[in-house]
C-alpha cells in the first residue's frame, strides 16, 4: 500500500499551515497582537509563541545536536516586525532540517507524549490550525477581516 502522506506532502502541508498563520499575524495591528485578549483567549502572539516552541521542541528531539535551536523560553521578540523575522526564519531551518529527518515514523517524547515525528507535525498543524481560528475570532472581534482561510500556497503550485 503506498503511503497516504509522503514526507514531501506532509512538509507542504506544515508549510501552508505556516503561511496562514503567517497571513493572520499581518493582519493584527502591533499592539493588538500582543495585547488583544477576548473571552479568556490569550493575545495571538503569545498563541504563536506557543507554535514555535512545539516546533523546536520536535526538531529538537529528533535531530538532537544538528538542531539550530530558534526558541528560547522567555526571549521571545517584542515588535511584529521581529516575531515575522524569527516566523520566517524558522520556516527557512525548517525547510533545511527536514531533509536531515531520516526516519518519520521515529519515536519522540515531548510533553511526556510519545508520537512519531510525523504525527507531531500533523499534531503542530492542528494545534496551530485551532489557535488561528481563535486569531480570526481576535482579528473580527477588532473589526479586521481576516485573511482567507482557504489561501494554501501549495494549492498555487
Amino acid at each position: 500500500m503506498k503511503e497516504l502522506l509522503t514526507p514531501s506532502a506532509l512538509l507542504s502541508n506544515f508549510k501552508d499551515a505556516r503561511a496562514l498563520t503567517r497571513n493572520v499575524m499581518e493582519a493584527f495591528p502591533e499592539k493588538d497582537l500582543f495585547e488583544f485578549s477576548i473571552a479568556n483567549l490569550r493575545p495571538f502572539s503569545q498563541m504563536v509563541e506557543e507554535f514555535l516552541m512545539i516546533t523546536n521542541y520536535i526538531f529538537t528531539e529528533t535531530l538532537h545536536e544538528k538542531h539550530t535551536p530558534f526558541y528560547t523560553e522567555g526571549q521571545f521578540p517584542t515588535t511584529k516586525t521581529e516575531v515575522l523575522a524569527l516566523w520566517d526564519k524558522v520556516t527557512e531551518i525548517i525547510d533545511r532540517e527536514w531533509k536531515e529527518v531520516g526516519d518519520y515514523t521515529q519515536s519522540i517524547t515531548i510533553y511526556q507524549m510519545t508520537f512519531s515525528f510525523a504525527q507531531w507535525i500533523l499534531y503542530a498543524i492542528e494545534n496551530e490550525t485551532h489557535h488561528r481560528g481563535q486569531g480570526y475570532t481576535s482579528l473580527r472581534a477588532l473589526g479586521i477581516e481576516p485573511p482567507f482561510f482557504w489561501g494554501r500556497e501549495s494549492f498555487n503550485s
